[in-house]
């Protein structure tokens, strides 16, 4: 099939330093929002889910005719700013509550048991009060004598009816306090200011701080190692003076998506690093298709010019690259469409990737070869026994 008539002959090696000075541009942007926004807070600075930024997150679904106000209101008791409060997909019953905390509130609610503990038992009964909670919502109590879980609850039930006290199980005359949380929290304001059956917790997501940067340096990571092993195979399958152009375009594709994100104010998750990866992947199928046949014409044409030999194989791929993108984004708007909100987000940047990596397949990865030449000469490929058609093809 054919999108674009045979024998097109379009002049994208002419206008590459239009597109070198666009993409330079773009590029040069995209580097200030992320990472000077990364270290600067600004309105279009990165915005970390809760994988990356730690925190605690919580899916709320309310019942007809319950107003975001009225939810906001009520999440107001346990200190939750407005900000905190989102909404959640299309239905317009669903509010994302996020809370910067792990454990909103365990750090004074600890505190307080421990204050309660050394006054009901005496100072001298406890050897220690350990807990941090920014990882756990768990202290340990450890005491000098064998005191009863269930007479300690009793006590704490005061402070918060849902407390519960249990023995450890790897340390002696040890007792572990579990703090109720932030989601015990909110369904106790939300009981009481909207009606036990006004609303339903869909899920809860916890992150402390210390994982998700880790995850964050990790996403990093598997994005810049997954660059340099494309560098190395493409290398070996071409030549090295066409693995830079496949980098750079990759790159070029990541960098853009990441801006736009920012600049849209979306927040960058797990998800979100799955759906860079993956337009890696598909930017480097395209790349490589045009590559193919790049080296198939400097052997079917061995006297012509480098740039012309580019630009007669970019004209040659894309009928076949622009069905593959019309295709894919097909495939991707149906995603965005009816995906819903867990999958928007990484939807969203798979259409961006889609369309920025076509661009970058034409005007970048090829291109560059061409910019290279001085410094890494292409070398016409050899033929093998069983390829002499080429020539005459």
């Amino acid at each position: 099939m054919q999108f674009i008539k045979p024998g097109s002959n379009y002049d994208f090696v002419g206008k590459r330093r239009f597109a070198a000075i666009g993409s330079a541009i773009a590029v040069t942007v995209a580097f200030l929002i992320a990472v000077v926004g990364s270290f600067v807070d600004t309105p279009v600075s990165p915005k970390y889910g809760v994988d990356f930024a730690g925190g605690t997150e919580i899916l709320i679904k309310v019942a007809d005719g319950v107003t975001i106000e009225q939810l906001r209101a009520g999440l107001g008791e346990v200190g939750l700013s407005d900000d905190s409060v989102q909404r959640f997909g299309g239905s317009g019953l669903e509010y994302k509550v996020r809370v910067e905390s792990v454990n909103y509130g365990a750090n004074e609610f600890f505190e307080t048991v421990e204050s309660t503990l050394k006054a009901d038992y005496g100072e001298d009964t406890w050897v220690r009060f350990e807990w941090d909670p920014e990882q756990s919502i768990k202290m340990s109590a450890k005491a000098t004598r064998t005191i009863s879980p269930a007479e300690v609850q009793g006590k704490l039930t005061a402070l918060n009816p849902d407390v519960t006290v249990e023995e450890s199980k790897v340390e002696h005359n040890a007792l572990i306090v579990s703090f109720p949380g932030v989601t015990d929290a909110v369904k106790g304001t939300l009981s009481g200011a909207l009606g036990a059956n006004q609303f339903e917790v869909l899920s809860v997501e916890m992150v402390g701080p210390s994982v998700g940067a880790e995850l964050r340096r990790q996403g990093l990571l598997s994005i810049v190692f997954a660059l340099a092993l494309i560098l190395v195979y493409v290398a070996f399958r071409f030549d090295l003076s066409f693995a830079p152009g496949a980098v750079a375009a990759l790159g070029h594709d990541v960098a853009i998506t990441i801006a736009v994100f920012c600049l849209l104010g979306r927040e960058f998750t797990l998800p979100t690093i799955g759906a860079l990866l993956t337009i890696v992947g598909y930017s480097l199928n395209d790349t490589i298709v045009v590559y193919d046949r790049i080296r198939e014409n400097l052997i079917r044409y061995p006297r012509r010019d480098l740039g012309d030999v580019v630009n007669v194989s970019l004209n040659e791929t894309l009928s076949r690259t622009v069905l593959t993108s019309i295709t894919t984004l097909g495939a991707v708007g149906a995603l965005m469409a009816f995906g819903g909100p867990i999958i928007a987000d990484f939807s969203l940047a798979l259409a961006i990737g889609v369309l920025v990596g076509t661009y970058s397949s034409i005007f970048v990865a090829s291109p560059m070869i061409l910019f290279l030449q001085k410094w890494l000469p292409v070398e016409v490929p050899v033929l093998d026994e069983e390829e002499p058609e080429l020539r005459a093809r």
